[in-house]
């Protein structure tokens, strides 16, 4: 049985159950949008979430009900793919500069000082040049080699679990209101490399990610600015035994979800996704001209007439 097979089969009760429940959801949900999307958005700021190591199918039978939720609500896919190697440095940077490791050309996974920055240009970089303010909340510090000088406002390396992370970036929100903010969540990775992908603490370190997510939303809500915020909730990779970094199905599928009430269409993402995308549908979501160089290209079908900020200036200049 080859690994694609084997991971579908591993899959498929996990998917159908949550194709089901979006299946009901959505038609409430698509009821809910058709009311309030005259009255929401455009996208003003944008929070990209990453769960370092997360697999989809664990972050379904994890139960977790944020995530879950927000899928439920939002666009997604659960069968998003990373790039080779599938590790946390090389697979972050592609997700927030839109572009290869071959052409990004950090091709290491340590903090390395005399290495320096990533070369090409990041979404913070692009946000930055816009007048914009950018932030990013890790739980690695080796990510600093892709908050090169001058692009990111805030950068804060955070000891501590997924908890811990998210209450700093919450307040940081709440007081800076950035229009694009990073955040990572090292607890699966370091749960899947000691335990193994998919153990019990390896699914309840998925959890303590989803409550991390949902003291995001709060946070998000105190601000007031809920329906002007778009969430990409994703992974850098899976993983699979108790390592990942290879081609291995299980390495590369990770979960891809945006939510942003009246500004989203809810529902399966029926193109494909890459980790590289990311990067494209923040910068676009906030207005801005996705870089031509990058690999990624934004997901713009996702989103309801208008309500990126992208489509209405495209809108306006016409």
């Amino acid at each position: 049985m080859n690994n694609k097979h084997w991971y579908g089969m591993l899959t498929k009760n996990c998917l159908m159950n949550s194709r089901l429940l979006s299946a009901g959801c959505w038609i409430w949900w698509l009821c809910l949008w058709l009311v309030t999307t005259g009255f929401s958005g455009p996208i003003e700021h944008v929070i990209i979430v990453s769960m370092d190591g997360a697999r989809p199918d664990y972050v379904l039978s994890a139960q977790a009900s944020n995530i879950q939720a927000m899928a439920a609500q939002g666009a997604f896919t659960w069968w998003a793919q990373t790039v080779n190697p599938s590790v946390t440095l090389i697979s972050h940077t592609s997700m927030l500069s839109g572009c290869q490791p071959a052409k990004h050309g950090i091709d290491w996974n340590t903090w390395k000082p005399s290495k320096g920055f990533i070369k090409t240009n990041t979404c913070f970089e692009l946000v930055k040049k816009s007048g914009g303010r950018t932030a990013m909340f890790v739980g690695k510090a080796k990510l600093r080699h892709i908050a090169k000088p001058d692009t990111v406002d805030t950068f804060e390396s955070v000891e501590g679990p997924a908890m811990t992370i998210s209450t700093a970036a919450a307040v940081y929100f709440k007081t800076n209101q950035p229009d694009l903010l990073f955040v990572h969540y090292p607890d699966p990775d370091a749960a899947g490399h000691a335990f193994g992908w998919g153990a019990a603490p390896y699914l309840a370190a998925i959890k303590d990610c989803d409550q991390g997510i949902g003291l995001l939303r709060i946070g998000v809500e105190q601000a007031g600015l809920a329906d002007r915020t778009l969430f990409i909730i994703t992974a850098d990779h899976g993983g699979h035994q108790r390592s990942h970094g290879t081609k291995d199905v299980r390495d590369m599928t990770i979960p891809w979800v945006a939510y942003s009430p009246g500004n989203v269409i809810p529902g399966e993402i029926q193109t494909g996704i890459s980790t590289c995308d990311t990067a494209a549908t923040a910068v676009y979501a906030l207005g801005l001209k996705v870089d031509p160089q990058w690999d990624g290209k934004a997901a713009e079908e996702i989103f309801a007439d208008g309500k990126a900020a992208g489509v209405r200036k495209r809108q306006m200049a016409k």
